[in-house]
Order: structure tokens, then sequence, then C-alpha cells
């Protein structure tokens, strides 16, 4: 068990599906009743994992937008999402 801890790894997700994530993690995850069931150090995980998808978001033309317009565009995430295999629930 040598794992190299500190390796960059990358994921393949599709935008839409990196939205949703990002839209998850910063408004549902980091939310105070579920924050406060994180220890500090899981905090710091969610927390860098958010930087990281909103940066990617802004890097790819998703960044902050007018509410309804945003609005949409989650919709749109969530319905491309539908349309993701999920293992869990496919199999």
């Amino acid at each position: 068990m040598d794992q190299d801890l500190s390796k960059k790894i990358s994921l393949d997700l599709s935008l839409g599906h990196l939205l949703l994530v990002w839209e998850v993690l910063s408004n549902k995850i980091s939310c105070d009743p579920i924050k406060k069931q994180l220890s500090e150090i899981e905090r710091r995980a969610i927390w860098a994992l958010e930087d990281l998808c909103e940066n990617k978001l802004v890097e790819n033309d998703c960044g902050a937008r007018p509410k309804q317009e945003w609005e949409s565009l989650i919709k749109r995430a969530g319905d491309h999402v539908k349309s993701i295999q999920v293992d869990f629930l496919d199999d």
C-alpha cells in the first residue's frame, strides 16, 4: 500500500455532470445541517473539490449568470444527468 496519494488524477465528466455535481456540493452539502456533521478534514476535502469544480466550470464558460439563465442551465444539466449510466441504479 504505497500509493502516492498526492498524485494528480483525471475524471472523465461531461460539462452537465460537472455542473450538477458543483451545484450539489455548493448548495446542499456545504449548508449548515450537513456541514456540521462533517469533520474538519471532510469539510476541507469537500471545499477543495467544490473549488476545483467551480474553476473547471469557469474555464468552460459556465460561470455566474442571471438567476433565470442559471436555473435553465441547471435544469438542462439535470436532464443530461438522467442519461448517464449509473451502476447502482442501472444493474
